[in-house]
């Protein structure tokens, strides 16, 4: 997985074989709050599913923040978010990349 940060963006992409993931995250210190998911164009000519919703992977987002959080003693708190249409149906990355991202964040430092 590879993390980048431009701008008070945090952008993960998780690519492993057939499947693929690209998570942003905008960050701010605080409580958690309501945040919206941008749901991107697709990307490529891939198509695993009818499209991704942001409905489907808020849950998904929420945790991994949270889990990162309470491991870190953090109070990081995701006030935007952007996922890709085509990209795999899995919930349990998201939640791991969001994760990832806050213990990065939390590092203050990502490659």
């Amino acid at each position: 997985m590879h993390i980048s940060e431009r701008d008070g963006v945090f952008t993960a992409q998780h690519v492993t074989g057939p499947t693929h993931n690209l998570l942003r995250l905008r960050l701010e210190r605080g409580e958690a709050c309501e945040f919206p998911v941008t749901v991107l164009p697709p990307s490529g000519g891939c198509r695993h599913h009818e499209g991704l919703t942001a409905d489907e992977v808020l849950p998904s987002i929420r945790a991994g923040v949270a889990r990162a959080n309470a491991a870190l003693g953090t109070d990081f708190a995701v006030i935007g978010a952007e996922i890709v249409e085509n990209d795999s149906r899995q919930p349990a990355v998201y939640e791991y990349i969001a994760e990832k991202i806050i213990e990065q964040a939390a590092l203050g430092h990502v490659a």
